[in-house]
């Protein structure tokens, strides 16, 4: 009995240095696979591992990071080594790559086209477009969105985000207690904001006015009537395309005064609404290229320095869309009619961009043709004195007008960005962190962060050294769920060989789904 007691008086001492061993050699085992001993164990949801997060905010980056999201948005981000997965979490390597927000077009017109078959759904998400500021608007398309929306984060449609939609468009109220009503209208429809594309100083003042009481900003062209230095002091919150036409860039001429008054007078080209002008707008302006290069004759620097600071200072955000306006000024161009992007465009509307490219070469003389290359020319040097002054400037493809491909246009419109002399994190900036803070929604978009949505782009370059690196996308992550290269490129392939399989229709068919403004 003393033998058999001893024993266990023995066993009982060696029990706890036993499980010390058995501790220490699975420390070791941990070590020695790259995890610290304290790793928190994730078992659900999908986790970017080893990955390099970029900061939009500063350009700072954070190396070697395991990104966690589940339930669409952001659980937690950790040194990679302090992640061990297990269950059924999903684990992407991303180790070389780099992480960034889910890009953001802020100008598109992809409502109208949502029914058709394919849509332009993959092609945006495919090319890391996660959001979209929807530019066309009525009560049934805001309507559309909300479906659409709901449909997004149920998990039952791969799709960006509609983030904002207009009600329908103003452009020629007749008199300022009309245009009060239609305001009134697009509150009661749900309108996100209302859009001015025209109207007399007296109409566009009374939108401002009645918006303000209905809080809803305004955005859009604006009118040859008001200058931007008045619009904004009357509470215009975005402008697009620098203005339309002629637009802000006339604020830089000398003869400024003169030439509004003669345009105001009707001596130039005379409105045309027709589906083609709406497409490809210089077709029908070369009426107006003596009074552009009288714009571009009388420029002053100094006026110019002046309006981008004032416009800094007033806080109106621009949204360029400078890769339409190129499209615009330059549709003759062969590298858009050659681009083997094309391959993702129906044959219909190919068809109809080509026809529209042979008209602008055959019938706007080559003199204007020269002036509207160098009045876009004047209006990329005017973006970067925007962006030095400090302007708020948002990235927008206008998807819809001639030779914007969905989602290739974003990453044109990148191009032209950096031309325009904007550096590589502040064009970053322009389709991620500045929508966030346009929609007033830092606190889930914009950053790679804890609480944010998981809407991703994952890179395989860095994107703060060249522009062109945002468009080498290894993955994208949207309301949580990772589409990798694979996909990205089988759902880009689909889209070309249902449109190769789609016979070529009346061309009057392709302006049934485009309403650019």
């Amino acid at each position: 009995m003393r033998h058999r007691m001893r024993h266990r008086i023995r066993h009982r001492i060696r029990h706890p240095i036993t499980v010390l061993a058995a501790g220490l050699v699975a420390l070791s085992m941990l070590s020695c696979a790259g995890l610290d001993p304290a790793s928190v164990e994730i078992s659900q949801g999908l986790v970017i591992r080893d990955v390099t997060v970029v900061n939009t905010q500063d350009g700072t980056l954070r190396s070697g990071m395991a990104v966690v999201m589940d339930g669409g948005s952001i659980r937690q981000i950790s040194p990679n080594r302090e992640v061990r997965l297990t269950g059924t979490a999903q684990a992407v390597d991303g180790a070389g790559k780099y992480l960034v927000p889910g890009y953001l077009d802020m100008h598109t017109h992809a409502l109208s086209a949502a029914d058709q078959q394919p849509a332009y759904w993959p092609l945006l998400v495919a090319n890391g477009v996660t959001g979209i500021r929807e530019m066309a608007g009525s009560a049934a398309l805001i309507q559309r969105a909300r479906q659409l929306n709901a449909e997004r984060a149920a998990g039952r449609l791969l799709a960006p985000e509609v983030l904002q939609v207009p009600g329908d468009l103003i452009g020629g109220a007749p008199s300022a207690a009309v245009a009060e009503r239609m305001v009134q209208k697009h509150k009661a429809d749900g309108a996100d904001f209302v859009k001015v594309v025209g109207g007399s100083r007296e109409v566009v003042l009374a939108v401002l006015a009645e918006a303000t009481r209905q809080g809803l900003g305004v955005a859009g062209h604006l009118p040859l009537a008001i200058s931007s230095g008045d619009a904004a002091q009357a509470g215009w919150r975005a402008i697009e395309h620098l203005g339309s036409g002629i637009g802000m860039l006339l604020e830089c001429a000398d003869d400024e005064a003169r030439i509004r008054r003669a345009l105001l007078n009707g001596e130039g080209a005379k409105p045309v609404l027709s589906p083609e002008a709406i497409v490809s707008p210089m077709l029908s302006r070369s009426l107006d290229a003596p009074f552009y290069q009288q714009a571009l004759d009388s420029h002053s620097p100094t006026r110019c320095q002046g309006l981008a600071a004032a416009t800094a200072q007033s806080g109106t955000w621009q949204v360029p869309t400078l890769i339409r306006l190129r499209t615009m000024h330059h549709s003759a161009d062969a590298a858009y009619r050659n681009d083997p992007n094309l391959a993702y465009v129906d044959k219909t509307r190919r068809a109809l961009w080509d026809k529209l490219g042979q008209q602008f070469a055959a019938t706007v003389p080559a003199s204007a043709a020269t002036t509207f290359s160098q009045y876009y020319a004047a209006q990329l040097r005017f973006v970067g004195r925007l962006q030095n002054s400090g302007a708020k400037l948002l990235a927008g493809s206008d998807l819809g007008g001639i030779w914007i491909i969905p989602g290739f246009g974003l990453h044109q419109e990148f191009a032209e960005l950096a031309s325009a002399g904007l550096s590589p994190l502040q064009v970053l900036q322009a389709t991620t962190l500045n929508g966030a803070m346009f929609l007033g929604r830092q606190a889930t978009m914009g950053t790679v962060g804890v609480g944010k949505v998981a809407d991703l782009v994952l890179l395989d370059a860095n994107p703060l050294l060249a522009v062109a690196n945002l468009g080498k996308i290894a993955g994208v992550v949207l309301n949580g769920r990772y589409l990798g290269a694979a996909e990205l490129d089988r759902m880009k392939r689909e889209v070309a060989d249902a449109y190769s399989r789609q016979p070529l229709k009346n061309l009057a068919s392709a302006f049934d789904a485009t309403h650019v403004h």
